[in-house]
């Protein structure tokens, strides 16, 4: 009885000191997709504007459509992407908030707080005689 008892308790004790690391561990991989995700999505913007012009009112812009898929929680909360003009950020629950830019202004229809896998429709259009990446966030997850 005595043995289990120690047992329990060295098990719980070594749980005590892994579990803070794990987490740490979870919070920077999840930092790390986020990362790349928002890279991803910084690069088709760039990569739309270069191969393309924008088109005047009443035109199809050239566009595409991409798959945001924001990391998902194991040990620690993961955070969440936030998309706003000009800003792709990522917020971790601890720690400070990092962001990507892109090369050519972005607008977003609606700013968004994204934290499951999302379809993002990105178009290269003039606004105001600039011509900028609008990013419209759909309303359904993929």
């Amino acid at each position: 009885m005595i043995r289990v008892v120690l047992a329990v308790a060295l098990a719980s004790a070594l749980f005590g000191i892994a579990a803070p690391s794990a987490e740490a561990v979870d919070r920077e991989r999840s930092t790390e997709l986020a990362m790349d995700e928002l890279e991803a999505v910084a690069e088709t913007a760039d990569r739309l504007a270069a191969t393309n012009d924008p088109v005047a009112p009443g035109q199809d812009p050239a566009a595409t459509t991409i798959a945001l898929d924001p990391p998902s929680a194991t040990f620690a909360d993961p955070g969440r992407i936030r998309l706003a003009d000009e800003e792709l950020r990522w917020e971790p629950p601890k720690g400070r908030n990092r962001t990507v830019e892109a090369a050519v202004p972005i607008r977003v229809v609606t700013p968004a707080v994204v934290t499951d896998r999302t379809r993002l429709r990105l178009s290269f259009v003039p606004v105001e005689g600039t011509p900028v990446v609008r990013i419209r966030v759909d309303p359904g997850s993929v």
